[in-house]
């Protein structure tokens, strides 16, 4: 309870002090870039040409904190693409709130960032998130669709988003979610990391209505799925607080992509695609 009411406060400073994430500007591209596009990758070396073990390929989770996961449950990841935005202070509150109330099921979460949201001004957002035991993920620095870059280009959206959000975290590379979820030989080639897809896609960037939003999650959900929704839509927040609630009573515990490959002991592989993530067979 103590390290709860260390977390509520530092969240309640940060709603108090930090500022709304800024819808993405019109800028191009290149100006986010940190030197010159030509310089960029210069000394690049493809990952095709790298010699990879098995053993390496696999995502480490050495660093992920599962004390607090409890294995007789049915384990669920909910993941919110474009963060930062306008409605992650409220998705964080909600998430606080219920872990103050429910102790022995707190809940996290995946936040897939877009680089070009990530400001000075909402990186104490982010590192509250962070703190609150939430994965940060990369979703791109500028929501392209991957499939039509070039390889420099593609690697830029990626590795930009990734520098960014070390400053958070301190991890060199992040779960990556294609925005779109498109996906193909390049990307999988090229990304570091496993790639997230979903298994439930809850469509709240419709703006569909708060029971819609719930319906989706409850009518399809089962143990090892990977939950879809988004960081900017209110009806989502309203959603969110009633299936954290309903889905503890049904013996499910809302836990973070990575949290719940440990938990299953499931091995990701770099540049995989994933839509759930089973518990493994020998664990039943």
């Amino acid at each position: 309870m103590k390290y709860l009411a260390v977390i509520w406060g530092i969240f309640l400073t940060v709603l108090c002090a930090c500022q709304r994430a800024p819808e993405p500007p019109e800028t191009p591209f290149n100006a986010y870039l940190p030197r010159p596009f030509e310089e960029y990758f210069a000394d690049y070396v493809p990952s095709a040409e790298v010699a990879e073990s098995e053993e390496t390929k696999v995502w480490d989770v050495s660093d992920v904190d599962i004390s607090q996961i409890d294995t007789s449950r049915k384990l669920i990841a909910f993941t919110f693409d474009d963060a930062p935005a306008k409605t992650m202070e409220n998705i964080l509150a909600v998430f606080a709130r219920f872990n103050e109330e429910n102790p022995d099921c707190p809940a996290t979460a995946t936040f897939f960032c877009n680089g070009i949201r990530i400001r000075e001004s909402v990186l104490p957002l982010l590192q509250t998130a962070y703190a609150m035991g939430m994965e940060l993920g990369n979703h791109t620095h500028s929501h392209l669709d991957l499939t039509k870059l070039s390889t420099d280009r593609l690697l830029s959206e990626i590795e930009r988003t990734d520098e960014l959000l070390s400053r958070v975290d301190g991890k060199p590379v992040h779960l990556l979610r294609p925005p779109y979820g498109n996906v193909n030989e390049q990307v999988k080639a090229i990304s570091k990391a496993p790639v997230i897809h979903w298994s439930i896609d809850t469509l709240d960037w419709r703006k569909d209505e708060e029971t819609t939003i719930y319906e989706r999650v409850w009518q399809g959900r089962f143990s090892g799925a990977i939950v879809l929704l988004h960081d900017g839509y209110p009806h989502t927040v309203s959603a969110l607080k009633r299936l954290l609630l309903d889905l503890k009573a049904d013996g499910y515990q809302v836990v973070s992509v990575s949290a719940m490959a440990k938990a299953h002991r499931c091995d990701l592989k770099k540049g995989s695609v994933y839509i759930r993530i089973r518990k493994r067979r020998d664990l039943s």
